[in-house]
């Protein structure tokens, strides 16, 4: 795993840890993460777009293609109640 998708990584579980915490939801049930997380999906990318890894990808270069790729992988586990 490179440095990008460490990074985008980082940022998914950290954001899934906040919200199931703030939830009291169990991070092992992939249920509980699914209900837990259905009301902040939207909050994802705003959040995201702060972040310095984010920033630090200009739109069409390389870098950027791999944080989508990254991106859209660690959005995609969520959605199966999985924590990245």
């Amino acid at each position: 795993m490179n440095e990008i998708e460490q990074a985008v990584q980082a940022f998914f579980h950290s954001f899934a840890l906040r919200v199931l915490n703030e939830a009291g939801a169990n991070p092992d049930s992939p249920q509980a993460v699914k209900q837990a997380l259905l009301e902040h999906y939207e909050h994802i990318y705003p959040a995201f777009s702060q972040t310095e890894i984010f920033k630090s990808c200009p739109e069409g270069s390389a870098r950027y293609l791999t944080m989508v790729e990254a991106y859209r992988y660690n959005f995609t586990l969520l959605l199966e109640g999985k924590i990245p």
